[in-house]
């Protein structure tokens, strides 16, 4: 039945950010004092996590496969009342030069950065993701309420520059925002009731749906802030460390001419199937039925932007063991303010390790890994923030990072 179509549409943006491999970031960076030389710097990120979607459903969409009716009852069994998952990837490259640029202030000097960014976040009921992948039969004589349920995904670049202190490694830079995609669903109220033989549905949808317009290339324009803020603590061997204040993306963009549609209707149908609206002009007679509104607009959107403020492990510490903890926090209502809390682990001067676990964000706990190799002019820094999940089938997420700085 055409219910059916929407609701795959709605899980194909939960998942397409599992096909694009904004990033985390909690791989360290060790906090470092001495006086730094002209860097290129690179980040590499992707991750998804969820409330309550396993990997053995989830890795079907970001690796293919088919979804069998055992494992789609299986997942439908498993689902909240109410879901959250997301996820997104990055990629970064900043150049910090080690040109003074104040008189007064001869460890600051000017820096660019250029980055790549997907990120795609929503919340669902557990009935709609039943609807969507057992289809109707499963719902004979019941209701199916997905009221309050969306999805967002963006795409965007963002260029610019600022300035860096080459000694304590704080930095603040000013980007423009271009985004390239974007597509926000969201259903306020949406319930639909099915006939006991299937013959008639009653359907109450109120919702709309924007996305960005086709051309041109770049959909709009915004501009967005990062920071780094190191800020010494303590003045005892036994109590002192580094806080960290990062922030990511900390602004907003304007879509230009992005497509609106929106529906408030309550309607009976009955005879209808999906292959009924398999092309464009039968589409258009559903548009049409369900008395959908189309318009153009121009909104202003908040970026998928985050906080994270926590203890980082420093390089010139006495202590083979350090401690490392902190909270995260993104700029949209789905995701969950995240707790962090580790161990750093550093062997030789060039070679550190560690772990940490957290709770929160889009999900539950989780447990990471990450590795660091620095020599003379190069440092090389691998992780991830969810090793349960690359392993099991069982966990609910992915996550990977990579980070390369050349000093020269």
């Amino acid at each position: 039945m055409i219910l059916k179509k929407i609701n795959l549409i709605f899980f194909g943006i939960l998942f397409a950010i599992g096909n694009n491999v904004n990033g985390q970031e909690l791989l360290p960076v060790m906090y470092d004092s001495t006086l730094a030389n002209r860097q290129i710097i690179m980040n590499g990120s992707f991750f998804q996590h969820g409330s309550s979607l396993k990997n053995d459903f989830s890795r079907k969409f970001i690796f293919g496969g088919e979804i069998s009716d055992e494992l789609s009852q299986r997942t439908y069994e498993g689902q909240k009342k109410y879901n959250r998952i997301g996820g997104g990837a990055k990629f970064r490259i900043a150049y910090k030069s080690a040109n003074q640029i104040f008189k007064s202030k001869p460890s600051w000097s000017w820096m660019i950065d250029l980055a790549n960014e997907v990120h795609g976040t929503a919340d669902y009921s557990g009935d709609l993701l039943g609807l969507a992948f057992l289809g109707n039969a499963s719902f004979l004589g019941e209701s199916v309420n997905f009221s309050n349920s969306s999805a967002q995904y963006v795409q965007y670049l963002s260029i610019g520059g600022g300035i860096h202190n080459r000694k304590n490694k704080n930095f603040i830079s000013l980007n423009a925002i271009l985004p390239q995609n974007f597509f926000m669903l969201s259903v306020n109220k949406g319930n639909v009731s099915f006939a006991e033989d299937g013959a008639n549905i009653d359907l109450i949808l109120q919702g709309e749906i924007l996305e960005a317009a086709a051309d041109p290339y770049f959909k709009g324009l915004g501009a967005a802030v990062n920071f780094d803020f190191n800020i010494p603590f303590g003045n005892s061997e036994s109590f002192s460390g580094v806080m960290k204040v990062t922030g990511r993306n900390l602004g907003f963009y304007q879509l230009h001419n992005a497509k609106l549609q929106e529906i408030d209707n309550s309607i009976s149908y009955s005879g209808f199937q999906l292959a009924d609206f398999a092309n464009d002009s039968q589409m258009t007679t559903l548009k049409d039925t369900l008395g959908v509104r189309e318009s153009t607009t121009s909104p202003t959107r908040l970026l998928p932007g985050f906080i994270q403020v926590g203890k980082v492990a420093t390089a010139d510490s006495k202590h083979k063991l350090q401690s490392t903890f902190g909270v995260r926090m993104y700029t949209n209502y789905f995701y969950k303010p995240m707790i962090y809390l580790g161990v750093h682990y550093q062997p030789l001067t060039s070679f550190s390790l560690g772990s940490q676990i957290s709770y929160g964000g889009y999900g539950g706990f989780r447990l990471g890994l990450y590795a660091n190799y620095t020599a003379k002019n190069i440092m090389i820094g691998i992780g991830t923030e969810d090793i349960l999940g690359a392993l099991l089938k069982s966990q609910y997420g992915h996550s990977g990072l990579i980070r390369l700085a050349w000093k020269f």
